[in-house]
Formats: C-alpha cells, sequence, structure tokens
C-alpha cells in the first residue's frame, strides 16, 4: 500500500524555483538515504521508533513507484537495536540492496551516555535484501573494521581509543562493480578526535577491504564518482569551531585524497552529491541557520567551483536546526527527487518528525 501527501513548499534561487513537496515518511525519517532501484522504483533507507537520540530506533526501508509522490509503509531492515541508526545504502551491479548501520549500545537507563563500554568499538553491520528490498538479511559484522591507519588509532584492546564508528550516505558503485562505501570513526577518550575513511567491497558488499583515509578532522563523508577514477568527498568539518562542507578529491578510485578545501558556509551541513544529466554536479545540504532547511549549490566544472551566488532554497520552513540530511537523485525524465527528514514545518505544526520527498526540475535551477 502506498501513501501520498502534497506539502505546500517555497523554494527559490533569489528567484522562485517550482518545488512539489510530498511526505515521505511519517513519525520518523531520520538521516535519509536514497537510491534508485534495479526495477525503477526509488528506495530510502531511514530511521524511526524514537526520537534523534533513543535506544528504541529501527532501521526500515520504504519505496516510491511514481517518482517521489507516494511512499510505501514500512519494511523494517532491523529492529534489534538498541538504536538502529546511521544508514549507508547501496546497490550492487547483480541488483541487491545493501544497508549498512550501528546499534549504538550508548544508553544507561535509557540516557546516552557515551561513558558505557568506554574503549569498546561500535560495530558496523551490513544488511542484504536480494528481492528489491521486500525481505532484509539478519545484520551481519562488517569485516575490516579497526583496520583503519589514522592518528587515533594504535595497538588495539581493551582501551581501543577508536571508539565510535559508523557508516554515512550512499554507497557508489563502480563501472568495474567494486563498491566504495564513506564512514567515519571516532576516538572518544580524551584527546578526542575524528576521521573520514572509504572503504571498498569487491563481492557486492559481502565483505570490505582496503580501507583508506580520506582526511582527519571531519565527519560525514558523502562520495560522488565523477568517472575516469575520479572521486569526490563532500566532509563535514569539525575544526576551527565551525561547522561546514569541505570537499576533497579523489583521482584513484579512492586511495588517496587531496587536502579539504572548505565550499559551503558555517552550519551548512552535510551534503549529498549527484551529476545530472547535463553534466552540472547538483549539491544539497542542511541549512542549520534562519531560515532552517535544505539548500543546494551547482557545479558546472566537476566541483573545481561552486556557484555560491545562486544557491538553491529548497526548504527554508522547518521549525528549528536539527533537519536536513538531504540525499538525491535524477529521474529518467529529469525530474530530481531530494529526501531530507526535518521535526516540523513552521505553518503545520501538526506535521511533527518525518521525511520529505522535494520534486523539481534541472531547467528551474
Amino acid at each position: 500500500m502506498y501513501h501520498k501527501r502534497l506539502i505546500p513548499v517555497a523554494g527559490g534561487v533569489y528567484r522562485p524555483l517550482p518545488v512539489r513537496r510530498y511526505v515521505m515518511k511519517t513519525m520518523g525519517g531520520f538521516w535519509p538515504v536514497l537510491q534508485r532501484l534495479p526495477d525503477g522504483r526509488l528506495g530510502v533507507v531511514t530511521r524511526d521508533g524514537d526520537f534523534h537520540i533513543g535506544e528504541r530506533g529501527r532501521l526500515v526501508f520504504v519505496t516510491s513507484s511514481d517518482g517521489g509522490e507516494s511512499w510505501s509503509h514500512d519494511t523494517v531492515i532491523s529492529a534489534a537495536g538498541p538504536d538502529n541508526r546511521n544508514p549507508a545504502f547501496g546497490v550492487s551491479a547483480d541488483g541487491a540492496l545493501i544497508a549498512a548501520f550501528i546499534k549504538a549500545d550508548r544508553y544507561l537507563d535509557g540516557d546516552w551516555s557515551p561513558e558505557k563500554d568506554p574503549g569498546g568499538y561500535t560495530a558496523t553491520y551490513v544488511s542484504r535484501s536480494e528481492d528489491g528490498g521486500a525481505n532484509w538479511g539478519r545484520g551481519e559484522w562488517m569485516a575490516g573494521q579497526e583496520l583503519e591507519r589514522w592518528s587515533g588509532v594504535h595497538d588495539s584492546g581493551p582501551n581501543h581509543p577508536n571508539a565510535y564508528s559508523s557508516p554515512f550516505g550512499k554507497m557508489i558503485t563502480l563501472p568495474d562493480g567494486v563498491i566504495v562505501m564513506a564512514h567515519k570513526v571516532k576516538q572518544t577518550s580524551p584527546p578526542t578526535k575524528a576521521a573520514t575513511v572509504a572503504i571498498r567491497s569487491r563481492d557486492g558488499g559481502r565483505s570490505w577491504v582496503e580501507p583508506a583515509l580520506i582526511a582527519e578532522g571531519f565527519t560525514e563523508p558523502a562520495l560522488c564518482y565523477l568517472g575516469d577514477g575520479r572521486l569526490l568527498a563532500m566532509l563535514r568539518s569539525l575544526r576551527n569551531g565551525e561547522q561546514r562542507l569541505c570537499q576533497s578529491d579523489s583521482d584513484d578510485m579512492g586511495y588517496t585524497w587531496s587536502t579539504p578545501r572548505p565550499v559551503t558556509d558555517d552550519q551548512e551541513f552535510p551534503g549529498d552529491v549527484i551529476r545530472l544529466q547535463d553534466g552540472r554536479l547538483l549539491l544539497t545540504y542542511g541549512r542549520r541557520v534562519p531560515p532552517f532547511g535544505v539548500q543546494g549549490m551547482l557545479s558546472s566544472d566537476d566541483g573545481n567551483t561552486w556557484d555560491t551566488d545562486n544557491k538553491l532554497l529548497l526548504v527554508g520552513d522547518v521549525g528549528g536546526r536539527d533537519c536536513g540530511y538531504p540525499s538525491s537523485v535524477q529521474l529518467d525524465d529529469g525530474t530530481i527527487v531530494t529526501v531530507y527528514y526535518a521535526w516540523s514545518i513552521i505553518d503545520d505544526p501538526r506535521m511533527g518528525v518525518h521525511g520529505g520527498a522535494l520534486l523539481y526540475r534541472p531547467e528551474d535551477l
């Protein structure tokens, strides 16, 4: 069963921008990751079941068969927490769907307590669906963890400082079938530090090898394949007391990466990048300053420069800064679909926490 509900939205590029907005997920929709499925549907892996921080969190899957207007009931990927969260989502060369996530066992008496099990590693789990998302396998511990090489890692043991790891965003399937997934690692014991890593699978997401450091001092890495062995990563900066998006580039399939450079202003994060059919890159990201919502920018030169003079205000009516995490695809007819989440809409407080789907056209950008 599918459900369709249109929500009014005002978007702009310093001029009117026609955008249609639909409900993607009610009572949840946290950190959605959107992919086109082999059968033409759209699929989103997302979280519901609790607040932003809450041990009842479930990982679920919803689909749209009409280009993002109406969305299905949930299929549960994992409810065996505590707190299934922070998904990455990909489609293998043979059509299998792959969801990676963590079970954040960091709660004491229902409260988030990073002090619980200090030094313990937060493992990433991988679940697969061979039938288009109707059924998902039990999440298996992801091989290749704790093999990262960065300054927060030393000999493993009971006081291992690499205490928090999590996948993020779209998995990228390269032309040769190799899947690249980005994840973040964090040392929670002083001195706290973080890094972003790219890891790859050569067997359709069953095992993961060759972790490569993208950059230290960043988190929530989003990947885009540009062709000819080039990848782009948008990273959420944790440096200098500001949080913005910075860009790192790779010319060797993600094995080595350039020094990140700033792209957005402070409090504009995290991001997602896709290549449009006309060759431009579209960056969408959360806007954590008023007007709260989702913003975007375009690049006509593969990310060497971004059109900061014509930012796209896709959503500007969210009731607070806990919002965004957009994820985008382009349909065969050119329509761009961007999903995101928000806690409320200013003019309709009854909405509550939800996931939204934005539909707009590239010629209007």
